[in-house]
């Protein structure tokens, strides 16, 4: 069974336990593009839900639709999200994305990928 997978928008896999999901460099999402790569990451899963580590500073623009879409439909199968977010433009649109946008599940911003397992690591089954 294949445990990782590549599109254009984004490197993921299930590592440990944790969907480790990394946006690619100056990546731009439209809400076609948000929904590959929910389709894409639910194949992924094979219908087994998963906290979700997503490294977002790769990205450098996402649109409304995209953001509605990943907050609401990409929760589908997570348990708990843990953005990485260390720089001034992936903070500002995670701010966005949380504040325009109530993910239904458990959401954190960290600074770094040991942060964000350690957030995670109570909602590993």
């Amino acid at each position: 069974m294949k445990n990782s997978f590549e599109n254009e928008y984004a490197e993921y896999g299930i590592i440990n336990g944790v969907v480790r999901f990394i946006y690619k460099q100056n990546v731009a999402i439209q809400l076609a593009g948000a929904m590959k790569i929910v389709s894409d990451r639910l194949h992924l899963q094979k219908g087994m839900a998963y906290p979700i580590l997503c490294d977002i500073r790769g990205i450098i623009e996402i649109d409304k639709d995209a953001r509605s879409f990943l907050a609401n439909e990409g929760s589908t199968l997570t348990t708990a999200v843990a953005f990485i977010s260390d720089n001034p433009l992936s903070k500002i649109l995670t701010d966005l994305y949380l504040q325009a946008n109530t993910p239904p599940i458990p959401t954190k911003v960290v600074n770094n990928e040991s942060e964000g397992l350690q957030f995670l690591s109570e909602f590993i089954e």
